[in-house]
């Protein structure tokens, strides 16, 4: 089935002003904003003008001989959206201004967004999601007990900074961690720059406590939010969301589907099914159920266990983790009894339970689809 590659082939020579931005258009922005423009040799900081084109031109001669990638997270083909873009009729014009890329382990963040002129009147702000860098994955997991993270408050500054010197309409979006920095953003930031927005893209991402969705700030942005999860999500339906969303076809499976280029897409259009699927419901209430079992300092405690035992292999990223070094680690604290491994052992065997019967649950399921095949039915007589 297509998706937003093959979108490109059928509308990229469509320039914004023939055919409007939607959200397909905005889930491609997303998904750019994992480059590292800093890797194009160009400044893209403050007032750029650089253009889509003149990026990836760059960007493909400095790095024609290399094999890039993106770390055991984001797909690869990312640099090939980059090349695509910069040829598209529709992208390859569009500005490039105030990218911000920071990585800071002593206040475990992990930020970075472009902004984009659309050639329209108006710009989108893209924010990335969650990289390869384990500090990245550490703010997500600090959400569970702490609001806001750093990332999000800098969301909000990123916006107000960029609104000061932009006029237009303003378009939001990101993908995994992104998504959700594009809502906290679009609720926090000033009710008059929070007017000038059009539409926020949240895609597969986590959400939020129930007292920030309460918040009259959150209401007055809520209709403009569109939030899309693929069927069997497992990242999209973290936490607590209060907007309805819609559910796009994928081609993978289960965590897999996570992959932006997995979604199905026709014309100008996602290609969007009823509901997500039982296994990402029962996922859901695994996850609620293992969270809510926990206070606010267990999640804490259990957040900051794990990450020491990442933190103690040296790995800064997740394609330097080995799973073996990670259970040296373990079997270490094991032996000195460390309190760390306590709170581990515990939160992990909570979830182990829960687990364990969803799993039954998909042994069953598995079991009843074998037994309904195995029916004999009877053939129709003859007329």
């Amino acid at each position: 089935m297509a998706n937003m590659m093959d979108y490109l082939s059928w509308r990229g020579d469509l320039t914004v002003k023939q055919a409007p931005f939607n959200s397909i258009d905005n889930l491609i922005l997303s998904t750019l904003s994992y480059i590292d423009f800093e890797q194009t040799g160009l400044d893209l900081s403050g007032r750029s003008n650089v253009t889509i084109k003149e990026a990836g031109e760059k960007f493909s001669l400095l790095h024609a001989d290399e094999k890039m990638n993106l770390g055991r997270v984001i797909p690869d083909t990312v640099f090939e959206l980059f090349d695509v873009l910069s040829r598209s009729r529709r992208f390859q014009y569009m500005k490039l201004s105030h990218y911000v890329n920071q990585v800071d382990e002593k206040a475990e963040k992990q930020f970075s967004a472009i902004t984009v002129d659309l050639g329209d009147g108006g710009f989108c702000i893209a924010y990335r999601g969650t990289d390869d860098t384990i500090v990245g994955w550490k703010e997500d997991f600090n959400m569970c007990f702490q609001s806001p993270v750093p990332s999000q408050i800098q969301a909000v500054e990123y916006l107000h900074q960029v609104a000061l010197v932009k006029r237009g309409k303003i378009y939001m979006g990101g993908h995994s961690k992104g998504g959700n920095l594009a809502i906290y953003a679009a609720t926090m930031c000033n009710p008059l720059v929070r007017r000038r927005i059009r539409r926020v893209c949240s895609f597969d991402s986590p959400g939020f406590t129930q007292e920030f969705l309460q918040t009259e700030s959150y209401q007055t942005i809520a209709a403009r939010v569109h939030r899309i999860v693929p069927q069997s999500s497992m990242i999209g339906i973290l936490f607590e969301h209060h907007t309805q969303y819609d559910v796009v076809s994928s081609t993978q499976i289960g965590l897999f589907q996570h992959d932006m280029f997995s979604w199905e897409v026709l014309g100008n259009e996602f290609v969007y099914v009823d509901d997500i699927s039982s296994s990402s419901t029962t996922v859901e209430h695994t996850m609620k159920e293992f969270i809510g079992a926990m206070s606010t300092e267990e999640r804490k405690k259990f957040v900051e266990a794990l990450f020491y035992v990442f933190e103690e292999t040296g790995a800064k990223t997740l394609s330097q983790l080995k799973i073996k070094d990670v259970m040296t680690i373990l079997r270490r604290m094991s032996r000195e009894d460390h309190d760390n491994h306590k709170v581990l052992s515990q939160a992990l065997r909570l979830l182990l339970q829960i687990l364990e019967e969803y799993s039954q649950q998909k042994i069953l399921q598995q079991a009843e689809k074998r037994i309904e095949k195995m029916k004999i039915h009877p053939k129709k007589k003859q007329l």
